[in-house]
């Protein structure tokens, strides 16, 4: 059931852009509540007209109680474009009728508003606030700073848990900062928000509790200010920003301090990252990795972990909460069942893993990693010293002309052309391409084909290209095998199988569209056994196989009839 204030921000949304309205009903929020406290003297505000609202304001100013409050309006003043609006005052007169735990619920309105709204992203939501809190109930709490405090959302719960602590906060955007001012005043808190960018901000270890929820798809910055005391390098950055915000969040907690970050699955997987990841398990710097699905997100985000940094550390603790996700309601994430499966001595969900296992599996930190069942292999070989690998030719639309199957010299093979066992060349879109660039993607019969990207493993065998010259697109790999020792036939039986399937997976990486990882496919397990059982377990495959294409005759056959009934009664 939807409260009184956002009963009132439905009402006036629809006279004005919602992050409009939903700016200006902060503000007059703050200025209520604020007079209700006796900072400033009471007086009625105009939200339409600019000259009454900058007179208005001053007064405010001049007779304000406190510096902080003080500051806060002069913030405002300055940005006074963003509150001046049409209908501002309907709004107002709304709000002036609200109770004041009812008026500190405006600033949590984007929980109202549209998945996909740029102002969702600016905001952590409570609950995810309410798990640090209790993950770091009876530690110390002094001083609490949050490295990209966005609108506020998670000071103002660190504040309402830790009314006596010292809040500090660093944000880039100004009007997040006024925003995270606004409603810390309104809690009296001890706060102190800078604007800034923290990547060129020197980070100093002064914190008992340290939060960061860092705007994701950041772009590498030309300047990523080192920290001096910091025990965190950032040597290893390259591609990405993920671990560089991670990294000014470990160099800011104290000596017996906790890092909270929420990071992307991918940052904690890739091959790219491994050598920042590594600084951080051989330093003893991870405490706890939970694992959460990609839909307990106001906004569209990939999976996702909260990482748990602190000092001293020979074991993670990981712990798959995707699971712990209710759909229904505001609550999201189930906060008392994880903290639950955290603290019990036996629970399915949390594995201790030591150091040396993260080392041996590439110093991946998605909690998953550890909870995939290990498949033993018999008479193992990595695949890449048995096959080669390869993606397909990529191309736009703009450097070649898909035409109608036998128009162009090459014909192109996509990912909806996997779907049989035995690769069908019949009817593929057809393509004009330099020879030189064509001639290394080219087919061979034998090759296996996989989809590399998309959420569907599929997998085809080309048994005869028919005497066409078939290029695969790049969303496909292909196997081709260069071991006389191994038949190429037997290996895509292997991969069809149960346990094929379940080491192909293992070897997608991506938090939102999956794609396979040419390495992980290359380092992949086969079992290379004799050529004697490779060939009997490819004639009972090729049988059955026979089999199946006889019976989907007979039900081909026995549709048609199906479908004819009506016709032959009818004639007879």
């Amino acid at each position: 059931m939807q409260n009184k204030v956002e009963l009132i921000y439905l009402a006036n949304r629809r006279k004005s852009e919602p992050g409009t309205v939903h700016r200006y009903m902060k503000l007059q929020s703050y200025l209520i509540y604020i007079q209700r406290q006796g900072k400033i003297k009471n007086m009625q505000f105009d939200f339409e007209d600019y000259n009454v609202f900058e007179e208005k304001m001053k007064e405010a100013i001049d007779s304000c109680q406190s510096i902080v409050t003080k500051e806060v309006l002069v913030s405002i003043l300055n940005n006074k474009l963003n509150y001046i609006r049409d209908n501002a005052n309907d709004t107002y007169r709304q709000l002036l009728e609200c109770e004041d735990e009812e008026l500190l619920e405006v600033f949590k309105i984007e929980t109202i508003m549209e998945r996909t709204s740029i102002y969702s992203e600016c905001i952590t939501e409570d609950y995810l606030s309410e798990l640090v809190m209790k993950l770091h109930e009876g530690r110390s709490n002094k001083n609490i700073i949050d490295l990209c405090s966005g609108q506020g959302r998670f000071l103002s719960v660190a504040a309402k848990s830790y009314p006596k602590s010292q809040m500090t906060g660093i944000e880039l955007l100004e009007l997040n900062v006024i925003d995270s001012k606004m409603i810390l005043d309104m809690m009296s808190s001890d706060s102190w928000i800078y604007c800034g960018n923290l990547l060129h901000t020197p980070c100093v270890p002064d914190y008992d509790l340290v939060f960061c929820d860092y705007p994701k798809g950041i772009a590498p910055c030309d300047y990523l200010c080192n920290d001096k005391k910091g025990i965190f390098s950032f040597e290893n950055i390259r591609r990405e920003t993920d671990w560089a915000f991670a990294g000014k969040a470990i160099n800011s907690m104290n000596e017996n301090g906790r890092a909270y970050v929420l990071m992307s699955a991918r940052a904690l997987n890739s091959s790219s990252e491994r050598l920042v990841r590594k600084q951080v398990i051989d330093n003893g710097l991870l405490e706890m990795s939970i694992s959460f699905s990609a839909d307990s997100r106001f906004y569209k985000v990939g999976e996702y972990s909260l990482l748990v940094f602190s000092k001293g550390n020979k074991t993670v603790k990981m712990v798959d909460a995707t699971s712990f996700c209710d759909r229904v309601g505001e609550n999201i994430i189930k906060v008392d069942e994880i903290l639950e499966a955290i603290n019990s001595d036996s629970s399915e969900y949390v594995k201790i893993v030591d150091n040396e296992t993260i080392i041996e599996n590439s110093y991946k930190l998605n909690s998953n990693t550890y909870f995939m069942e290990k498949i033993v292999v018999p008479h193992a070989k990595q695949l890449k010293t048995v096959a080669e690998t390869f993606r397909g030719v990529q191309y736009t639309s703009k450097q070649y002309t898909e035409l109608n199957p036998g128009e162009g010299k090459y014909d192109i093979l996509k990912i909806s052309d996997i779907n049989d066992d035995f690769l069908k060349c019949t009817e593929l879109a057809s393509i004009d391409m330099p020879e030189k660039k064509a001639g290394r993607y080219l087919l061979k019969e034998n090759d296996i084909i996989i989809v590399s990207k998309g959420y569907v493993l599929k997998i085809a065998y080309v048994k005869d290209l028919g005497g066409k010259q078939v290029i695969p697109t790049g969303n496909l790999s292909v196997i081709r095998v260069t071991d006389k020792k191994v038949s190429p036939l037997y290996l895509f039986i292997f991969l069809m199988s149960s346990k094929g399937q379940a080491l192909l997976d293992q070897c997608l990486v991506g938090s939102t569209i999956k794609s396979l990882s040419k390495k992980e496919l290359d380092a992949m397990d086969i079992p290379a056994i004799d050529l004697d059982t490779q060939k009997k377990i490819e004639n009972k495959y090729l049988f059955l196989q026979d089999r199946i294409e006889e019976l989907k005759k007979v039900l081909n056959n026995l549709k048609e009839k199906q479908n004819s009934i009506f016709e032959s009664e009818m004639e007879s």
